[in-house]
């Protein structure tokens, strides 16, 4: 098959791009021809990018009819597209092509859009023949649109990323940790991430633990654009109210903040933590927590959204907003030695399951198709 991805793909700093980037490659291995229409044209984009939304609809419309794809597989979440979600949802609407979506963010994003979110995602829908979410709730949410009849689960899954070029010791020398006992809250800096539940969560703890404990704080805020750079402001926002946070509960020595992390010191910022901190008020899905389980760190995290389906049976996990019940879990969990963090056997989130599942989806919707209604005869 020839498979083409409309999604955020590298060099952009996108977790959805590098979810893309890891499973067109897996696919690719596979056998399966692949190539990728950006959200954003970069001139150094790898070669199997062939356009970009955004870059021209000619040329565009040129390049897919050259490539001839079987199958157009959308990665979808409204940051990761921003302006350009209106583009997205023309080229579901173009003809001939099965089309499938996955949906990265349907909870969160209907929940901040509220009304106007739920309409763009029914209309998303209409230009899909099946539907992909990472989460039972996920599904639930799109069964309460009506549209659950065409969508199946799919974790995401579980794979290491690029391979480390430093090491966990040269990051704690470039960033003074010493040998403090390390918390890792990585990925993109959000509001719904709790970062501020988990300082309050450290101010209860007892002085001789804070003296051992850093948090490192390994990533950024998401740069947006076009209308949603107020949500990138919000963010900042949001950081700068947690470290204003840390400093009045004495603690702002022991939040680390990195900045973005590129490729090569992923792996290094893993191996260098004791567990993997997701203090989360809210969550699709959590590709951290899978890179945590890929790397065998153990993962503290609150029960938002589909962490509950990750960590159920966990004795790390909690209840979201409940700062106190996060920092029994971390007190309790640095009393316990290796030997007694084993949680409960996660689902089969290995990537080569979840490639030969994606596959049998797009396996599924080849062949004759009914029309389906809505789709336009026009493609951006």
């Amino acid at each position: 098959m020839r498979i083409l991805y409309v999604s955020p793909y590298p060099p952009a700093r996108d977790g959805i791009g590098t979810y893309t980037h890891v499973l067109a490659r897996a696919v690719r291995e596979r056998g399966h021809e692949v190539a990728v229409v950006a959200a954003r044209p970069h001139s150094d984009a790898p070669e199997e990018v062939i356009g970009a939304l955004g870059g021209g609809r000619a040329p565009l419309r040129a390049a897919v009819a050259r490539f001839r794809p079987d199958v157009v597989h959308v990665q979808f979440a409204v940051p990761a597209f921003g302006a350009r979600t209106l583009a997205v949802a023309r080229w579901l609407a173009g003809p001939g092509v099965p089309s499938v979506a996955t949906l990265h963010e349907i909870n969160r994003d209907t929940a901040l859009l509220r009304g106007p979110g739920r309409a763009l995602y029914r209309h998303l829908a209409r230009g899909c023949d099946r539907l992909i979410v990472h989460t039972r709730a996920a599904l639930d949410t799109l069964g309460a649109l009506g549209l659950g009849g065409r969508a199946t689960v799919i974790p995401h899954f579980s794979a290491p990323p690029p391979p480390a070029t430093g090491t966990a010791a040269g990051l704690r020398a470039r960033f003074g940790l010493g040998d403090a006992r390390v918390l890792l809250a990585f990925g993109h800096i959000h509001v719904s991430k709790g970062l501020d539940d988990l300082v309050r969560a450290l101010a209860t703890l007892p002085p001789a633990t804070q003296a051992a404990v850093r948090v490192v704080v390994a990533g950024a805020v998401r740069r947006r654009h076009g209308p949603f750079r107020v949500f990138e402001a919000r963010d900042h926002l949001h950081k700068a109210m947690v470290c204003r946070l840390a400093r009045r509960h004495g603690l702002r020595d022991r939040l680390v903040f990195t900045g973005y992390v590129p490729d090569g010191d992923i792996a290094a910022w893993f191996n260098a933590a004791e567990a993997v901190v997701l203090p989360y008020r809210d969550a699709e899905q959590s590709g951290v927590a899978n890179l945590a389980r890929a790397f065998g760190v153990p993962v503290i995290a609150t029960t938002a959204g589909g962490l509950a389906e990750l960590f159920e049976g966990s004795p790390w996990a909690v209840p979201p907003g409940a700062p106190d019940r996060l920092a029994a879990a971390i007190a309790g969990f640095l009393a316990t030695g290796p030997e007694a963090r084993v949680a409960a056997p996660p689902p089969d989130t290995g990537l080569s399951t979840v490639t030969t599942r994606t596959i049998a989806v797009y396996e599924a919707v080849r062949g004759p198709l009914a029309p389906i209604p809505g789709k336009q005869p026009d493609v951006p």
